[in-house]
Formats: C-alpha cells, structure tokens, sequence
C-alpha cells in the first residue's frame, strides 16, 4: 500500500517540468490527485501518459493561480466532490529574465501575481478547507527556489517574488502553529532543475549548460523526480 493512498492533494503547473514530476510521485504512492494547470491542451497530453504508466485515470482541471475566481472554483468544486483537502503542492510559477532596466512593471507584476499572489490565494483556501473538513490537519508544499535566496544575476522578478514564497511560508506556518494546529506548510527551494522552464531560458547554449553543471557539486542538472 502506498504512503499516501487515497489523500487527496492537489498540484498546480502539472502538466510539465517539476509538477508533472510531483503527479508522477504522488501516483505512485497511491494519492489521489487533483492536477490543474492553464495549458489545458498540454495538461491533457500529460494526463494521457498518467493513464498508461499508472493504470488509472485522475480529475484534471484548468486553473490560472493569479486568479482568485479560479481558485475559489477549484477548491469549491473539491469540497463539492472529493469532500476535504489533505493536501497542496503550490508548484506553478513564471519566469522573467530581463534585466532592471529593461523590465516593465506590468512584467514585474505579472511574476509577483502569478508566482506570490498565486500561491497565497491557494494558501489561504487549502488553510480554510483543511480547518473545516480535516480538523484542522494537512500537508501544503510551497516551491520557491534557490533565486529567491540567494538572488539570481537578471532575474529581479523572479527572486523577489520566490523569496516572497519563502517567507509567506514561514510566516503562515507560525500563524497555525500559534494555533495550535496541525497543517504543515513548508518551502522547497530547487536549484537548477532540468525543465521546459530552463531549457526555455537557456536555449542550445552548449557553453552555458556546462558552466551550470561544473558549478554544481553532483556535476549534474536536477531532475524533477529530485524535487519530488
């Protein structure tokens, strides 16, 4: 039997990269999983290979996470079908690498909007549906990133918004514990990890992925099964 079988956990930005790998480890510990993104054509697409390598289908559904609509609709139709939450993996994110002084603000508040506002939205909503229909018990994952850290060289956007993530976490974590309840909330924070999102902002730079590599102490990219 599986750790996690038949906890209910949702995954936001599932349909590639590291959510795709979370799907992928929490099927096979058995849970069952609600996964959610806004590509949908693709999320479909990642759900078709979840059918054939586990054997089983799972509900998907749309979401944008900067939207609070969305996200009220998700966690309603939960509620509504599955009952109660155990759990949450805040996953989906964007990244914008420009330098300050050629980034806008509307792209500076498109990144804070999806990759902090979004998750505080889920946040808040998987705290209130785990107080009401678990006792006040569940498990929320927040993925940060090594950038919001350390910071990372044109990726202003970016490290702000994920150290926002960072300290969000903390910060509601003590507000339940003060409560004497038991919802765990914790940041994850990945360094460079072999996913359409890098490859994206990388390109073919043959030169730039070995520089990444040797200033890594395993030699390698991470891989999304790493972080889940």
């Amino acid at each position: 039997m599986g750790k996690l079988k038949n906890k209910i956990i949702l995954v936001t930005g599932a349909s590639r990269g590291i959510g795709k790998g979370c799907v992928s480890k929490l099927l096979s510990e058995e849970a069952s999983v609600i996964a959610t993104d806004r590509d949908e054509a693709l999320l479909e697409e990642s759900h078709r290979e979840w059918v054939v390598k586990f054997g089983k289908s799972i509900r998907i559904q749309f979401l944008d996470i900067a939207s609070e609509t969305d996200w009220i609709e998700v966690m309603s139709d939960i509620e509504a079908k599955e009952g109660l939450l155990h759990g949450l993996v805040n996953n989906a994110g964007i990244v914008n690498l420009k330098p300050l002084e050629e980034m806008s603000l509307e792209e500076f508040k498109e990144t804070q909007d999806v990759n902090l506002t979004g998750t505080f939205i889920g946040t808040k909503l998987a705290v209130d549906i785990m107080r009401r229909k678990n006792n006040a018990k569940g498990s929320i994952v927040n993925i940060s990133s090594i950038s919001g850290q350390t910071g990372t060289l044109n990726c202003g956007a970016y490290s702000a918004s994920k150290g926002g993530v960072r300290m969000l976490s903390k910060a509601i974590a003590l507000e339940v514990g003060a409560k004497r309840e038991f919802i765990r909330i914790n940041s994850v924070h990945p360094g460079v990890i072999m996913t359409p999102m890098q490859t994206e902002r990388a390109g073919n730079d043959e030169e730039l992925w070995e520089g990444i590599r040797k200033s890594i102490p395993l030699g390698r990219l991470g891989k999304p099964e790493d972080v889940a």
